[in-house]
């Protein structure tokens, strides 16, 4: 019993730092990629990656990403939760401090967070977005704002 007990209480105690489905987590575990590493191909296909944000209380979530060329977009939800972007936690830490971490994989980048503004570039990361996730762009609903952003190489930010 005490040590079923002790059991538990670890498996908590190590799960406490990942995001659990749509539980947040803390500070992500795994091998941090050197700088300038390129994600390798072999994880594009993953459904999920875990986002963490605010590196000085870390807090880590489930996402859906993409990679285009050598470009990492991650979207704010497509389909569920709050429709207006503001009302996510991670995306209020993005805005206050662009410097986030991701782990593809087994693999940790360090990568700073920037909001696609320009149309094109837009267009481009929601199309292959809906593609790699099979959402029928006529079946938007029209209500829900989605920003996406793209993960930056950290070291090409000046300010870090």
């Amino acid at each position: 019993m005490k040590r079923s007990l002790i059991r538990s209480m670890l498996c908590l105690a190590l799960l406490a730092c990942h995001p659990i489905g749509p539980c947040p987590g803390g500070r992500l575990a795994g091998e941090v990629a050197a700088p300038g590493s390129a994600i390798e191909a072999r994880v594009f296909a993953l459904e999920t990656a875990q986002l963490e944000t605010r590196p000085s209380e870390p807090h880590s979530v489930h996402t859906w990403f993409v990679v285009i060329g050598e470009r990492l977009y991650v979207p704010t939800s497509m389909i569920r939760g709050p429709r207006d972007p503001r009302e996510r936690s991670w995306t209020r830490h993005v805005e206050a401090d662009p410097a986030v971490r991701i782990r593809i994989g087994d693999r940790v980048y360090e990568r700073v967070a920037r909001r696609v503004e320009d149309p094109a570039e837009y267009a481009s990361a929601r199309a292959a977005l809906e593609e790699k996730y099979a959402l029928d762009p006529a079946a938007r609903d029209p209500e829900r704002e989605i920003w996406i952003f793209r993960l930056d190489e950290r070291m090409a930010d000046p300010v870090r």
